[in-house]
């Protein structure tokens, strides 16, 4: 059967499941409209029915209070109320016209078995009387209902119970105990775990006396003070208080006590906890606190507290040490007062953020001592927040020493100790810094060296000592001389260098008159005699001068640039003097590129030979000198007579000295498969002749192109002879015994002594084309023609004369006794094959 339309079973918060079977089961009763179940906790009807507004129309509650309340106080077990029927509206409403059937209310009331609470079962039924199974029905769910009111009771108190044991589960974890004292009775009680917290057994009885008895006397009269103060103004109070437990170990417990109303003269309660790990860890804290000023006043760096006002707080003991102050005069006293550079604002908080600028900068930090010297320093600050104000710690490293140890490093490292002008080290830097600044502003720079002539002679003429001491005055007088706008710096060996300090307009006439006068001051204001052992020495040096494009500029070009000024310098002699103006740079970079492009010129055979025939007195061809040239793709021709001094300075000179050997072997072994005949003339350098493996490699090509060693004429210039004669003498003699024949080159322009020309193995000597030109006019005698003509009939060797351009020259020459003529007078040199038929036909001078 289901329930009829908008019937609903209501039920109290503690029915059961069997309750609401019941009731469940009497709502399914076709003349039940609603049954509810309340428990009548109070005696007040009106309290039951607000607990079910919908249930009970306006209409009939005040009736139906009445009605609650007789069933309250009555014994009958069973009351009724008759509802009116609706009204005739209602019934004209009705679409079927039907009349509202009579309702009528039954209530019975229960009694608990344990309990004087009631339990009512309101039924609304229609009909005014209940049917027999309707009534059994009811009596039952009544005998339920108040059989488990005690069920629900027990449930309750057993409820309640969980509720306590979860309590103390949570006091034993928290540690905790609770204590209550009442004060008419004077009786004191105890949670489980205050009996734990003293380890005594739980529920054993207490007094006042037992309860106090586990704190030492003086704690004892402290509790009765609280309690009677609680007592007395009912405000809470707590105390920290050592204890005993029942083993007699002395702990610390943090008690409270709070007033609370109830009984006769109302209670005190509080919490007892156990605080002696808090204590330990409190004095750790305390004895860690005096560990750490132990250790700050071990410290070699001061450290200081500051305030947001720049107030010193603390200071360790390290400030005396570095700053001369007494602590306790020290704190309460401003910062500024020794850190003035530093901390130069009230605000530091805007001073520090302006000190991690400085230190980013690398900036030299000072501090004033107190008896008001400077002295250098490293600073730290760090910010934190103490007691919700800002401080901050200041850590001063004192680095006087470490500077001055750092400044001679410095020195060591960019000074040069003979002058105490800066290094060569110190000039790249400075020339990088200012190279940066032209850059950028699309300016000049300018730039001198000064190199010293034949220095290492003052070295060997009066010792290093007095060496040292032409350094250091041509050093003083530089700096007198150029003034202050010019840095000067010691170079390498016997070399100053003096930059103009900025970066200019290049087009600037005031600047360039200050760098003429300046060059002209090196010139001639410094470079003038100096005292020495009581005469005077002349000092010469050559001058490279170079105003540079910053836009162009580089360190290694600035140095490359001066160093190919001073080589032209050198070349002019003592006391000489080149200039470059931005112009010029175009000249280096042809040199740089120049002295870069040997190695692929000989991979891509951009070398090749022409060859100049030399005659006998007879008019024919005897010899011809092979001579180098270069086309270079970028370049064009480029002369022997740039090319050369740039490849010897370098081994670029040896790869290419071994290429024309070979080229002129090749050539020679051309000629001899062709039937002719001839001998060709090299130029041996200084730097190929020394090197271990020359005669190895000579004699190697020689075999490779199956030619005679006699076919090839080696000339040596006099200067090699000089430079390294006991090497030069070993090599010529060994390569001679193998049939290979020497020249002296540009005999007469060196220094060579006549008595070991004569011991060396040397077939020919060569009058240099400078003393050809001195044959002008006929009838005219040139003495030093003369007499190395005269010479190399005395030493048994020929002669030739090159650079003969006229007959004066050529008629002189052979009516002398000159053996071999050599010029333009007689042949230009000419390429290989047009050489080749020349010497074929045995070609003869017109």
């Amino acid at each position: 059967m289901t329930p009829s339309p908008g019937l609903t079973v209501r039920k109290n918060k503690q029915g059961t499941a069997r309750a609401d079977l019941i009731i469940s089961s009497v709502s399914m009763h076709p003349a039940v409209k609603g049954c509810w179940l309340a428990m009548a906790s109070t005696d007040n009807p009106a309290e039951i029915i607000s607990r079910y507004p919908p249930a009970f129309p306006s209409s009939l509650r005040e009736r139906l209070a009445q009605f609650i309340y007789q069933a309250l106080h009555q014994k009958a077990s069973l009351l009724t109320l008759t509802e009116a029927p609706a009204s005739a509206s209602a019934n004209a409403a009705d679409p079927l016209g039907q009349e509202e059937p009579q309702v009528t209310w039954f209530c019975r009331r229960y009694a608990t078995m344990d309990t004087n609470q009631s339990f009512l079962l309101l039924l609304k039924h229609v009909g005014d009387t209940i049917d027999p199974i309707l009534e059994n029905q009811l009596s039952l769910a009544g005998e339920i209902i108040s059989l488990e009111s005690s069920v629900l009771t027990a449930e309750c108190e057993t409820h309640l119970m969980d509720k306590i044991a979860m309590l103390e589960e949570v006091s034993m974890v928290a540690r905790t105990g609770g204590w209550e004292f009442d004060i008419a009775t004077n009786i004191i009680e105890w949670s489980a775990q205050t009996y734990r917290l003293f380890g005594l057994q739980y529920g054993h009885s207490l007094g006042v006396s037992r309860s106090l008895a586990s704190f030492p006397s003086s704690s004892r009269l402290q509790i009765k003070t609280m309690v009677s103060q609680v007592s007395f103004d009912k405000q809470p109070r707590k105390h920290e208080l050592p204890y005993f437990t029942a083993r007699g170990k002395q702990r610390w417990a943090r008690l409270t006590a709070r007033y609370m109303e109830g009984g006769e003269a109302g209670r005190v309660v509080g919490t007892i906890v156990d605080v002696s790990e808090q204590r330990r860890l409190s004095d750790t804290e305390h004895n860690f606190t005096l560990y750490l000023r132990t250790i700050l006043d071990k410290l070699n760096d001061a450290v200081l507290t500051v305030d947001n006002q720049g107030t010193i707080i603390t200071a360790n003991n390290a400030v005396q040490t570095i700053f001369g102050y007494d602590i306790d005069a020290l704190i309460g006293s401003d910062i500024t007062d020794i850190l003035p550079s530093v901390f130069c604002c009230k605000d530091i908080a805007t001073a520090v953020s302006r000190l991690d600028g400085l230190i980013t900068k690398g900036t030299q930090l000072y501090a004033v001592h107190a008896d008001m010297h400077d002295f250098p320093i490293e600073l730290a600050v760090s910010e934190m927040v103490q007691d919700g104000y800002r401080q901050f710690v200041v850590i001063i490293k004192d680095i006087t020493e470490r500077k001055l140890a750092s400044d001679s490093i410095y020195r060591m490292a960019f000074f040069d100790d003979v002058t105490n002008l800066p290094n060569i080290k110190s000039f790249e830097h400075d020339v990088r810094k200012l190279i940066e600044q032209a850059r950028e502003a699309r300016k000049d720079i300018f730039c001198v060296m000064l190199d010293i002539d034949k220095f290492s002679q003052y070295n060997l003429m009066y010792g290093k000592e007095i060496a040292d001491y032409i350094l250091r005055i041509l050093a003083q007088r530089v700096a007198q001389r150029v003034g202050p706008l010019f840095t000067i710096y010691r170079g390498q060996a016997d070399r100053f260098f003096v930059l103009y300090q900025a970066c200019f307009d290049g087009h600037d006439k005031a600047v360039e008159e200050l760098l003429n006068e300046a060059e002209w001051e090196l010139q001639h204001g410094v470079l003038t005699n100096i005292p020495l052992d009581g005469h005077s020495q002349a000092i010469t040096a050559s001058l490279s001068s170079a105003l540079i494009e910053g836009e162009k500029a580089t360190y290694e070009k600035v140095v490359g640039i001066l160093e190919f000024g001073r080589n032209s310098a050198k070349k002019q002699g003592l006391s000489g003097k080149v200039a470059f103006d931005r112009r010029a740079f175009s000249d280096y970079e042809r040199h740089n590129f120049i002295s870069q492009a040997f190695t692929q010129a000989l991979e891509n055979n951009e070398f090749f030979l022409v060859l100049q025939p030399q005659y006998n007195r007879d008019h024919q061809i005897v010899c011809s000198e092979a001579l180098l040239r270069w086309v270079q793709p970028n370049l064009g021709m480029i002369t022997p007579g740039e090319f050369i001094p740039i490849a010897e300075q370098s081994d670029a000179i040896v790869d290419i000295g071994y290429w024309v050997i070979d080229e002129a072997c090749r050539i020679l072994a051309h000629c001899q498969n062709s039937g002719v005949d001839t001998r060709i003339a090299i130029n041996i350098s200084g730097r190929h002749i020394v090197r271990p493996d020359f005669a190895e490699k000579l004699v190697a090509m020689v075999e490779k192109w199956q030619v005679r060693p006699n076919q090839l004429q080696l000339e040596i210039t006099e200067t090699t002879l000089v430079s390294s004669i006991s090497i030069v003498r070993e090599r010529m003699e060994m390569l001679a015994t193998i049939g290979f024949s020497f020249s002296i080159d540009d005999f007469g322009t060196g220094y060579s002594s006549l008595s070991y020309l004569k011991e060396l193995p040397i077939s020919e000597l060569k009058i240099d084309r400078y003393f050809v030109d001195e044959i002008n006019f006929d009838q005219q005698e040139v003495p030093i023609v003369n007499t190395i003509l005269d010479m190399a009939v005395a030493m048994n060797v020929s002669t030739v004369a090159e650079g003969i351009e006229n007959d004066i020259q050529l008629h002189y020459l052979v009516s002398r006794g000159c053996n071999i003529l050599q010029g333009f007078h007689l042949a230009r040199p000419v390429p290989v094959d047009e050489w080749l038929p020349l010497v074929s036909a045995g070609h003869s001078v017109p």
